[in-house]
């Protein structure tokens, strides 16, 4: 089947929008004569087309997304979101293509339709591995400005210096795409729930620091849900829909509940 999105432009299809009233040019054929019977008046049925889209799965594969808890890193849950919607995506007719996104290794495949194409792009996502950071924006911007316009689905730990994601969907909304970002977060990292005198890591610069965990969490808890309350505040007021993946969370379970929460908004 050629999608199943519905279109903003009125057409002929199967489910029905409204009546208009007849006008030159028009396909005699949409006049509903048991209309015209009933009231002596044309009127052309009108009704809501399906439309396919081009889907891009845009997966943030920087360092920082090897952060693992109880053994599921933040790399392999956004790599299994971003198939399974891709998945999806191509079972109702959608292009689907696939950006992985980190500084000198950008992985790139053109949306498609055919049936060998996801599997390529499930095999690439097999093999992609986080390392190194976010690239500039002047390593992505032909990137984006070239693909046309779709849906980019956008998968990362927002783990940024200069706003360098958030910039990037505020982007790709004003190049007139429609954005979803899933923001990956592991929920030990949610909850702060470390004990003792711990060493943290930052994995794209290897930067360390020692912390008294439990002295240290009201501050941390505070700032972080600044942070978070900051970074979904600026991408919704772009138009950006904003989602949390949490890494303790079944896959299946909060895909089907973002994705019927969007049917009734579609």
């Amino acid at each position: 089947m050629y999608g199943v999105h519905p279109s903003r432009l009125p057409g002929a299809g199967l489910e029905f929008s409204q009546y208009r009233s007849y006008q030159p040019g028009d396909d005699p054929r949409r006049v509903d004569w048991k209309l015209y019977a009933r009231s002596d008046r044309y009127f052309v049925r009108e009704a809501e087309i399906e439309t396919s889209v081009t889907v891009r799965l845009l997966v943030d594969a920087s360092e920082s997304m090897a952060h693992h808890e109880d053994g599921v890193s933040k790399f392999d849950y956004a790599r299994f979101a971003a198939a399974a919607l891709g998945l999806l995506a191509h079972r109702q007719g959608d292009a689907v293509g696939l950006w992985a996104l980190r500084d000198g290794a950008i992985r790139t495949i053109p949306a498609l339709r055919h049936h060998h194409h996801v599997h390529r792009l499930l095999h690439d996502l097999e093999r992609l591995e986080p390392g190194g950071t976010w690239p500039g924006w002047n390593k992505l911007e032909g990137l984006f400005t070239s693909g046309g316009r779709g849906l980019v689905v956008v998968l990362s730990d927002l783990h940024e210096r200069a706003r360098e994601i958030t910039t990037v969907a505020a982007k790709l909304m004003a190049l007139r795409n429609e954005v979803i970002v899933f923001h990956v977060i592991g929920r030990v990292e949610l909850e702060g729930s470390w004990h003792g005198v711990l060493t943290f890591e930052e994995l794209e610069t290897g930067r360390r620091v020692e912390v008294d965990a439990d002295a240290a969490r009201p501050a941390y808890l505070a700032a972080l849900e600044q942070e978070l309350t900051r970074v979904r505040r600026a991408l919704e007021e772009r138009g950006v829909t904003y989602a949390r993946l949490v890494l303790d969370q079944p896959l299946d379970l909060v895909l089907r509940q973002f994705l019927m929460a969007r049917s009734r908004l579609h």
